[in-house]
């Protein structure tokens, strides 16, 4: 099933590091029928994420050493919009968040959105049934709700991992200037906010188990710390004082496969 106008292409990026055990599983239930392409980028993996991509017949790349989550993310997006992508679905192959966010997110996209959220907390007893840690559950309220009165932001859960964007969003921010770490998505939110885009959200399902159910406290603490970096510059980027990452980027570059 296909909503999207014929010419817009629809392209799934799977930003892999370590997903062997769960990628034939993800792969297998993701809608394929809701994108055009689906290109897969792994951050030089400990184990053989990128094998099992090829041989599941996905388009994949992977990098000669390790950039981290936003360096990857960086990456991934560069290669989607080099392969003409108008949309760009971002969804971790590791089963965190399930697919089924897609088709709504897709249909905001039609409506006029430019960056589509999932909400986790849309059923707060949704996430603990699904394996939250309660004790990050304040926190990220507390969060999400500094964020929502700095930026002025009507999004409920701003610090998940599922997301699409628009290439007419892409190509207005300074992506590229962004953290090499897990900040990436929050700095490029707050850029979607200063260059007033339209912003969405939609209900997403999650599963956390083993590792996968979130950062150590030490890990949520960097972060936690680094959100308020990114609000302290979006202040002064709103008074003039603009940093990079709020400045118009001069290009999307054309080599489909960039180096790195």
């Amino acid at each position: 099933m296909r909503i999207m106008k014929k010419d817009e292409k629809v392209i799934a990026v799977f930003i892999a590091y370590n997903s062997a055990q769960t990628l034939k599983e993800f792969y297998r239930a993701f809608p394929k029928e809701l994108c055009d392409e689906i290109i897969l980028v792994d951050d030089n993996s400990k184990d053989n994420t990128f094998q099992i991509a090829q041989n599941l017949g996905i388009k994949s790349y992977q990098n000669p050493k390790n950039l981290g989550y936003g360096g990857n993310l960086k990456r991934a997006i560069t290669l989607a919009l080099q392969h003409g992508a108008n949309i760009i679905i971002d969804i971790h192959p590791d089963g965190e968040y399930k697919p089924s966010a897609i088709l709504p997110a897709l249909y905001e996209i039609e409506s006029g959105a430019e960056l589509v959220l999932g909400n986790r907390f849309s059923s707060t007893t949704g996430v603990l049934k699904n394996g939250m840690y309660v004790w990050r559950i304040l926190p990220l309220f507390f969060l999400n709700w500094i964020d929502k009165l700095i930026l002025g932001l009507p999004i409920d859960d701003i610090h998940q991992g599922f997301r699409v964007y628009t290439r007419q969003l892409l190509e207005k921010i300074n992506y590229q200037a962004n953290s090499n770490n897990y900040i990436f998505s929050f700095e490029l939110i707050a850029q979607a906010v200063f260059y007033k885009r339209r912003l969405s959200q939609v209900p997403v399902e999650v599963h956390y188990s083993g590792k996968k159910r979130g950062a150590s406290f030490h890990h949520s603490a960097e972060y936690f710390l680094m959100t308020f970096g990114v609000l302290f510059l979006f202040a002064l980027a709103k008074m003039g004082y603009v940093s990079d990452i709020f400045k118009t980027p001069i290009s999307t570059p054309r080599n489909p496969d960039p180096k790195i």
